[in-house]
């Protein structure tokens, strides 16, 4: 390259950097003047819903401050509160936002101002706030509920006594609607008022364990002192009540008794699993015999003709397993020296806290004699349940609604019947059985109640290890029948008067 091509090539090169430099220059300078101009939001902006257009940064924060932290109005029953937002459990950080927003706009805003393009376009930052919703929550139940709704009282037991106080209506809130309404108002710079919406004549709900306490205090009342089981479950609602007691204190439940004749509600429904319709009538006789007369003969006869001869306990035992009943068993017949045919450990005979030496041919538990009833009710019904369900096609509705005219008819004005009134009908088993001390030790009934107020299944399991009077125990499941009832019918109340 000659000399003054070099010198040309310098030339330019300097021109180069020099353009550059210059270009620098003018940036920063421009750059710096752009920073320190008053800027103002374009308009159109919107900043956590807020117009902010044509507003300074500090206008703006301000603005979102005032629309976002001027107090709610709730208004109930014509009352009207204003409450603070922070109070709601409403937090909000507008200079974030509003920082946010101004951020935005400046990747963009220089080169805008720099080509001296006039339309900026408007920017728009979403919403970002906290609300505690268990604050909202705990301001309705401790500042709205108590001051401004009247309350009802709930139904409530009366100590010595089979009857419960009817509760009282009062007003509600529903809290989670009412909270929800609050939250999305809390949300909207547009909505400052929620109205909270009160439902009238409402029952308080009944206290929990308030049933049970009664139970127990009737069971004191009789001065019985040794172990009682009570099995309660709604036809109507599916809530189960179950306890037991011993000598006034708390036990686990489902304590291993001797099943007496309450087992031949497992053999009806074996039987009747194992028989096609139409039933024959001299079935349907031996199924009478034994639930309405209580008689043994006619259980060893379902059980040898229509199950299995040799097998027959057996196979009830079998059918109740299938139920998902692992304590529930027949282990032999009823005749007088009928052999032993298996020999069953289950879960409750094999506790050590409560013990009560049961029969080894026959035992249960009150929960899964409950449990068979619910699922004779529940097929009776609507062909739904625990046994429609385990045996499809094996059970009708027909048969199961024999079964309950069957226990319908064992009317022996005893037990729990004896505690209801005239406008309940009982579909029942009773049970009680000389022990080999020749003294009467345990008694049971297990029942389906069909009453004004619902119906539900009752099983009473009654224990004595000395010696049980027959008329003490039967005072005490009548007493605790007629308990029950008053708490499902608690509008047509029946009243104590064997004493």
């Amino acid at each position: 390259m000659s000399e003054k091509s070099k010198l040309l090539w310098y030339l330019l090169g300097g021109l180069g950097l020099l353009f550059i430099i210059t270009s620098l220059v003018i940036t920063l300078v421009e750059y710096n003047r752009y920073q320190s101009r008053q800027f103002l939001f374009p308009a159109g902006s919107l900043v956590a819903g807020v117009s902010v257009g044509g507003l300074s940064e500090g206008d703006a924060v301000g603005k979102i401050e005032t629309l976002y932290h001027q107090p709610l109005l709730l208004e109930i029953q014509e009352e009207q509160i204003y409450v603070d937002p922070q109070d709601l459990g409403f937090s909000l950080d507008a200079s974030g936002l509003v920082a946010d927003a101004v951020q935005e706009l400046e990747n963009s805003g220089f080169w805008d101002y720099l080509w001296q393009r006039t339309e900026t376009v408007p920017v728009d930052i979403p919403l970002a706030a906290d609300v505690d919703e268990d604050q909202i929550l705990a301001y309705l139940d401790q500042e709205i509920i108590p001051r401004y709704l009247h309350q009802g009282i709930p139904m409530m037991a009366i100590p010595g006594t089979t009857n419960f106080q009817p509760g009282q209506p009062g007003e509600s809130l529903d809290i989670q609607n009412a909270a929800a309404d609050i939250h999305q108002a809390l949300l909207s710079p547009e909505v400052q008022q929620v109205n909270l919406t009160v439902t009238e004549d409402v029952i308080p709900t009944v206290p929990e364990g308030m049933l049970e306490a009664l139970l127990e205090d009737n069971i004191s009342w009789s001065g019985f002192d040794d172990l009682v089981e009570v099995y309660i479950a709604s036809m109507e609602t599916g809530e189960v009540h179950h306890f037991a007691q011993r000598g006034g204190e708390e036990v686990p439940p489902d304590v291993a008794f001797t099943a007496a004749s309450t087992i031949k509600i497992p053999i009806m429904t074996s039987v009747l699993r194992r028989n096609d319709e139409p039933t024959p009538e001299a079935l349907v006789n031996l199924l009478e015999r034994m639930i309405v007369f209580s008689e043994n003969p006619p259980a060893d006869t379902l059980m040898s003709t229509y199950i299995n001869e040799v097998r027959g306990p057996l196979l009830v035992t079998e059918d109740m397993a299938a139920l998902g009943f692992e304590n529930t068993f027949l282990a032999g017949y009823f005749y007088l020296g009928a052999p032993l045919l298996d020999r069953f450990e289950t879960p409750a005979n094999q506790r050590t806290d409560v013990y009560l030496d049961p029969d080894i041919y026959s035992q249960t538990v009150s929960s899964e004699i409950g449990k068979l009833l619910t699922g004779i009710y529940r097929c009776a019904q609507d062909r739904g349940g625990l046994l429609t369900e385990t045996f499809p096609g094996e059970i009708t509705q027909s048969e199961c609604q024999l079964m309950i005219d069957i226990l319908s008819a064992n009317k022996i004005g005893l037990l729990i019947e004896a505690g209801l009134p005239p406008d309940a009908i009982t579909a029942h088993k009773h049970g009680w059985v000389q022990e080999l001390d020749g003294l009467l030790h345990s008694m049971s009934d297990a029942a389906i109640v069909f009453t004004p107020g619902g119906d539900y299944v009752l099983n009473i399991f009654i224990y004595d290890t000395d010696r049980l009077d027959f008329d003490q125990g039967n005072r005490l499941i009548a007493r605790l029948s007629q308990t029950v009832y008053n708490f499902y019918n608690v509008d047509d109340q029946a009243y104590w008067w064997f004493d």
